[in-house]
């Protein structure tokens, strides 16, 4: 019988890193590493100003990536935005919403709120 070969040797690791779901982890950071680089090392100018609105639907596509358990997806969001890792609390998106949550609506994204709110309107419309 053969020995394997380094190339057999890395396939086995690659694949047991992928079942496990490691591989997809690993990956997933060494690209929020290297946005983060690149972020910094960009330019030496401060970056442009993100408008609130902006700042804002980035934070309901956060909280509905994490709620997802996309969190490397989150983690890349969060580093090519620029914004911080630390997220805004849910109460002050609702209060910006202009939303109520109540045992229902808490738990779920609140952009699942909002697609919901505007699919029920065109109902009632139609």
């Amino acid at each position: 019988m053969a020995e394997p070969t380094q190339l057999d040797l890395f396939e086995a690791v690659k694949e047991s890193l992928h079942k496990d779901g490691r591989l997809d982890k690993f990956k997933a950071e060494l690209r929020s590493a290297v946005m983060s680089i690149l972020n910094k090392n960009a330019s030496a100018e401060e970056p442009p100003k993100v408008p609130e609105e902006t700042k804002f639907i980035n934070e309901l596509i956060r909280e509905y990536l994490n709620w997802n358990g996309y969190m490397y997806t989150e983690q890349i969001l969060a580093a090519e935005c620029g914004q911080n890792m630390e997220r805004l609390n849910r109460d002050v998106l609702t209060t910006k919403l202009g939303v109520m949550d109540d045992s229902r609506t808490a738990k779920i994204p609140l952009l699942y709120y909002i697609v919901t709110a505007f699919q029920n309107q065109d109902n009632e419309e139609s």
